[in-house]
């Protein structure tokens, strides 16, 4: 099992000037460049759910609203409230 005790001699290797003796030697962790489409997609998807608990819920309160209990039905335990 490799064992890593220098980060900074992991990842870099020293073999051009041109870009001041740095060259990525290898990755830290799994797909390295797509953080902008994982972070995209995530609030894609954020937003997707807001709307639809949003229109699920103003559904429910219409249902609610059509059945027009009063203020002291609750007193009455009156199922479906």
């Amino acid at each position: 099992m490799a064992t890593i005790t220098d980060w900074i001699t992991h990842i870099t290797t020293d073999t051009d000037a041109a870009t001041d003796g740095i060259q990525v030697g290898s990755k830290i962790y799994p797909m390295v460049g797509t953080e902008g489409v994982l972070v995209i997609i995530l609030l894609v998807i954020w937003i997707g759910w807001h709307v639809i608990t949003s229109i699920s819920e103003d559904e429910e309160m219409a249902k609610l609203a059509r059945k027009r209990h009063g203020a002291n039905d609750h007193k009455s335990n009156i199922t479906d409230w």
